[in-house]
């Protein structure tokens, strides 16, 4: 009995934390067969890299515990960096970054309006600002990209603090701030009983549209923020940046035992979900393997993260 107890904690245990224990797994792997895999240069590239699509996660994550999607984040991305350099290069620094910040999350809030008061689907919505914010990137930007000549903007995309990217300090903070909204404030735990039954969660008395108002705009200032260190690392704005972004949250959040249908899914779970593909990109790229690869590999774990979330709750139909 008591064997059957152990092995089902166990169980439940790995299934908890199985992207953790897999990106262990995967690190070690890399340090063992990978050369140059551990190397400062190498893991800090990485760091660089996937700090980006960090910020991206967590605000695609809020979205996805109510049951929601988020398609509109590489836009935004790009239009942040285009209104920040814009703006910059004319009113400076400060302004540059408040109006890149605010414009973006402004989009995010009406994407949540739309989602919220109205019956469209998060889906259609979000693909719908996707190519608003594309749009107004391209518009504003004439098609071109815009340089930025302000040396202290760079230094959250391109600076370190003790050999640490100052952009992965960033996104470690915003993790922690993240998580502690989710596991200690009420409001947090209203936008996982949003995901897990909506309906439940409307007649115990919460508003569900404020809620999902403000899932929606955290995503969207979240994006802004990755936007900001995008466009602080290339040193310029681009109207076609930030293309894909949104599968890579979207995949970073799977994997990291989100799901899809809402109401499950964790900061850690999420984080760990970002640097696994940030470990699998790096070995595939310093064994040099095909790029392509890369694709055909996220697919895949992305099945297979969907799959397992299915098999854990086989009586619940799809909301």
């Amino acid at each position: 009995m008591n064997k059957s107890l152990n092995i089902s904690r166990t169980l439940v245990w790995l299934g908890r934390y199985s992207a953790p224990v897999a990106l262990v797994l995967l690190f070690i792997f890399g340090a063992a067969a990978v050369p140059n895999f551990v190397s400062e240069r190498n893991l800090t590239a990485v760091l660089f890299q996937y700090s980006v699509i960090g910020f991206l996660a967590l605000g695609q994550l809020l979205v996805i515990l109510t049951g929601g999607i988020d398609l509109s984040q590489g836009s935004m991305v790009a239009l942040t960096s285009i209104v920040t350099s814009v703006v910059m290069s004319r009113y400076g620094l400060a302004a540059g970054v408040i109006c890149g910040l605010t414009m973006t999350t402004l989009l995010g809030v009406m994407n949540g309006l739309l989602v919220s008061r109205t019956k469209m689907p998060a889906f259609i919505v979000t693909l719908g600002m996707l190519g608003i914010a594309r749009g107004l990137a391209m518009l504003i930007a004439n098609a071109k990209p815009v340089p930025i000549k302000e040396a202290g903007f760079a230094v959250i995309g391109k600076g370190t603090f003790l050999g640490i990217p100052i952009s992965a300090l960033l996104l470690a903070a915003a993790c922690v701030i993240i998580h502690y909204f989710l596991t200690q404030r009420r409001l947090g735990r209203y936008i996982y009983a949003v995901g897990s039954s909506e309906d439940c969660t409307i007649l115990s008395g919460v508003n569900v549209q404020n809620v999902k108002l403000l899932v929606y705009s955290l995503s969207a200032l979240l994006t802004a923020i990755g936007g900001l260190i995008w466009s602080a690392r290339l040193t310029s704005g681009s109207p076609i940046g930030g293309s894909g972004y949104e599968m890579e949250s979207i995949a970073a959040v799977v994997v990291g035992g989100g799901d899809l249908f809402g109401g499950q899914g964790t900061v850690l779970g999420t984080l760990s979900g970002v640097l696994i593909f940030g470990v699998i990109n790096s070995m595939l790229n310093l064994a040099e393997i095909s790029p392509f690869w890369q694709g055909t590999l996220k697919g895949i774990l992305i099945l297979l993260a969907v799959s397992f979330s299915l098999v854990r709750r086989p009586g619940e139909s799809k909301r």
